[in-house]
């Protein structure tokens, strides 16, 4: 999977809109990945979301999950 994330990681941050993408893997259960992502608007998001590399990538990536993902959409304090 880590060349998987690798890639996303890479692919996305080149992406025009994207301000930031970041991946952290939980020191007590390195099979716990939290990405924190910044967007400037929701369409921005909605457009990487449907990239070639992120639907090509996210969907491998999500075979191997141990437990659902969860998605918080926030904004800025």
């Amino acid at each position: 999977m880590r060349p998987w994330y690798a890639e996303l990681l890479e692919k996305t941050r080149q992406e025009p809109d994207c301000i930031a993408y970041d991946l952290f893997v939980d020191q007590q259960d390195p099979g716990h990945f939290i990405f924190i992502e910044q967007w400037p608007d929701r369409a921005a998001l909605k457009a990487h979301c449907q990239t070639e590399h992120f639907t090509r990538l996210v969907p491998q990536i999500n075979a191997f999950q141990a437990r659902e993902c969860r998605v918080l959409l926030m904004d800025e304090f």
